[in-house]
């Protein structure tokens, strides 16, 4: 049966603990990748393991197709975040439907579906050929997703679309939202509290970039929201400073995320980002500021139009959703390939209680072999 074959395989997947090492000091990807790759070569296939920092690396491998049509990406992340508190991470355990382990549903069940259609695949070749894709790092810098795209993707002929298998609840994941990771460091002069003359705090000036940032936050909340992502948004995330109770702070830093929709640009956070320099720097100020965008993703939307979209709604699937976390489907759109996101119900991505449904396993294991299928009938 294929829940029973998808149960084998995510459970195989689970066991080997992939946390990303940037997150948790996780052992990285390399040993999945390995343990991918053998599969696929079991299946009569020829993947390739790219191994591009220490303990990072992706597999790749092209199910070839009868030449019917151009090449459809799937792609899935084999890295998870850390452990947490959950109890037996890395022992798939099944209770009912839901089967618990980590990265179970974000996302090596996904996983274990690309590799049971291959199964299928590997015996009656598909109307094109199929890039399957295992990536590194995109719970952190997606530097996996960066390395296909630079690397790997050039060498072969264009895809024509992507499903990227993110948990979305069997739905068409047609939007994201980005992000983009602010900062502002305040300097002063250190000087012992007794000396008010001398001493210059770095830490009070937070409190106006603050209030510009709320400020900022009330006009986001005023525009007019995505029909699938809602509204813009910001949070402050880090804050620091200060050496002792009796010393004037001599430096302090503010961080900051903002989410971003489809229609927004760096530009315009760029110009938040002065908006706060300023205020923290409007006369009388005696301090020094610098002011920096550390970390930036752009967000995500394929066209109702684009060719895999039409080729899921061939295969049965009608509900269109924008998901609220950030995909290396961005990566993909950038690079110029139409990309939507499909993939599992689930709950717990990143949480002590992480759990696929095998059922929702099923169905997108179907609904793909289905997609497929019409890869001839639904022109690019």
């Amino acid at each position: 049966m294929v829940e029973e074959r998808l149960f084998q395989l995510t459970s195989q997947l689970v066991a080997i603990n992939s946390v990303n090492p940037t997150l948790a000091r996780g052992p990285g990807e390399r040993a999945i990748a390995e343990q991918i790759a053998r599969q696929l070569e079991a299946l009569g296939l020829t993947p390739e393991v790219h191994k591009f920092a220490p303990k990072r690396a992706n597999v790749v491998a092209v199910v070839p197709g009868r030449g019917e049509t151009p090449p459809l990406l799937l792609n899935a992340h084999i890295d998870t975040v850390g452990a947490g508190g959950m109890p037996n991470p890395f022992t798939l355990r099944q209770a009912g439907d839901r089967w618990y382990g980590r990265g179970a549903y974000d996302m090596k069940g996904s996983v274990a579906v690309m590799l049971a259609l291959a199964e299928i695949w590997g015996r009656t070749p598909p109307p094109g050929d199929i890039y399957l894709t295992f990536v590194a790092d995109e719970e952190d810098r997606s530097l996996g997703m960066e390395t296909l795209i630079r690397e790997w993707l050039p060498q072969q002929p264009p895809p024509a679309g992507a499903i990227v298998l993110e948990p979305t609840e069997e739905q068409l994941g047609i939007a994201h939202k980005g992000f983009a990771w602010l900062e502002i460091e305040v300097h002063g002069v250190a000087a012992h509290g007794s000396r008010p003359d001398e001493g210059v705090d770095a830490i009070l000036p937070l409190g106006l970039a603050l209030n510009e940032l709320r400020h900022i936050q009330e006009e986001l909340a005023q525009q007019t929201p995505h029909p699938l992502l809602g509204q813009a948004s910001l949070h402050a995330s880090l804050i620091e400073g200060g050496e002792a109770w009796c010393v004037y702070p001599p430096q302090a830093r503010l961080g900051w995320e903002r989410r971003t929709l489809p229609n927004e640009s760096l530009d315009t956070i760029r110009t938040e980002l002065e908006r706060v320099l300023a205020a923290v720097l409007r006369p009388p100020s005696r301090h020094t500021a610098l002011a920096r965008l550390v970390f930036a993703r752009p967000p995500h939307e394929v066209s109702r139009e684009a060719w895999p979209v039409r080729l899921l709604r061939a295969a049965g699937v009608e509900t269109e959703a924008g998901m609220a976390y950030w995909t290396d489907a961005a990566l993909l759109r950038e690079a110029g390939i139409p990309t939507v996101l499909y993939g599992p119900a689930g709950h717990g991505a990143h949480a002590d209680d992480e759990w696929v449904s095998g059922r929702s396993l099923v169905r997108v294991y179907d609904t793909l072999q289905r997609a497929v299928a019409h890869m001839a009938e639904v022109s690019p």
